[in-house]
């Protein structure tokens, strides 16, 4: 196994201890790496600009319902809402409030039947 694979795996073990809802959410990784910011995660917002932030750092996804963690030599866990299903003939709308903190942001609108309510 490789040491970046050992590595990232202590990472996920240890922020999942970390938070009680990191159990219940969706979670991936990724490397976002930017050749100008060595070490650091860097992510686009949805305006175009760069966010940078350190190791060891965690942050906002911008534009998202997200969390991002950034571990050592920009690897990052991705915390996303729960997958969720609506219940039967419904769809899921927009998020009840996109810009509430993260895990706080994840309820969305449903729409049944044209009667919206909140899931």
């Amino acid at each position: 196994m490789s040491s970046s694979l050992i590595a990232l795996s202590i990472l996920a073990l240890a922020l999942m201890q970390q938070s009680a809802y990191a159990a219940e959410a969706e979670a991936h990784h990724d490397i976002l790496k930017h050749e100008e910011y060595p070490g650091k995660c860097v992510i686009h917002s949805p305006n175009g600009e760069l966010k940078v932030f350190n190791s060891d750092e965690t942050v906002r996804y911008p534009g998202k319902c997200s969390e991002v963690y950034c571990g050592r030599n920009s690897w990052a866990l991705i915390y996303t809402c729960p997958k969720e299903y609506p219940p039967t003939d419904c769809v899921f709308g927009d998020y009840v409030d996109i810009d509430a903190p993260y895990p706080d942001c994840c309820p969305r609108h449903v729409d049944c039947n044209s009667i919206d309510s909140n899931y």
